[in-house]
């Protein structure tokens, strides 16, 4: 009987290159990760609404009229704000180095002139 082996974290060998920016294929990387991640958390909730009509009741038309109270939209607010400050993280840093570096924040890192 052979042994399950967990897959190595990142793959061995050279990733391609499609687009003729390396910063564009590391962008469209991020875009599929972030929708294959979002396509499963609309499986879940799907699951979840589900199980909620089906065990205990609760209709889905009361999710969508659902209005939250000023406590819980204020905490869901701060949630936004916080994942939005974490998904914009690299675009300022990238412009913070580009600064310090003396140019423009919207020119590459390699097109050093």
């Amino acid at each position: 009987m052979s042994e399950s082996r967990t897959p190595p974290e990142f793959p061995k060998g050279h990733r391609p290159q499609v687009f003729d920016d390396p910063a564009i294929d590391q962008l469209h990387d991020a875009w599929l990760a972030l929708a294959t991640e979002l396509a499963v958390a609309f499986e879940r909730i799907d699951t979840l609404e589900r199980l909620l009509e089906t065990k205990l009741g609760v209709a889905r038309h009361e999710i969508d009229t659902y209005v939250a109270p000023a406590a819980v939209a204020t905490e869901r607010a701060q949630r936004r704000a916080d994942l939005a400050h974490r998904l914009l993280r690299p675009f300022r840093e990238f412009r913070a180095a580009a600064i310090a570096r003396g140019k423009h924040a919207d020119t590459p890192p390699d097109s050093e002139t």
